[in-house]
């Protein structure tokens, strides 16, 4: 795996977890989505820009629109804790979106 699917990995195992510990329900599809994108950085068989593009497409499924992975915002009334969520949360989103689009 050439060093932007690696990071990719890397990132959505981080995106994962954080969903899977402070997600809502709601957030049930994008976390079997991002599963299905590990499983294919894990087994395809091509060159990065494919596999940049077929992630790009996978991901932006999960963003639909109003209550997508795009909106996402973890909620507690403790500020701290939110942040300590939010920021890592927000930075990951967007290397994320940066790699993807960068093939574009």
């Amino acid at each position: 795996m050439d060093s932007k699917t690696a990071r990719l990995k890397e990132m959505y195992l981080e995106l994962l977890r954080i969903l899977e510990k402070y997600g809502p329900v709601e957030m049930s599809t994008q976390i079997l989505t991002i599963k299905e994108i590990l499983i294919y950085l894990d087994t395809a068989n091509e060159s990065e820009n494919v596999m940049i593009k077929q992630v790009f497409e996978m991901h932006k499924s999960m963003s639909p629109g109003k209550s997508g992975l795009a909106e996402f915002h973890f909620w507690d009334n403790d500020f701290e804790k939110r942040s300590r969520v939010n920021k890592p949360l927000g930075e990951l989103k967007q290397e994320i979106w940066d790699i993807l689009v960068s093939e574009e």
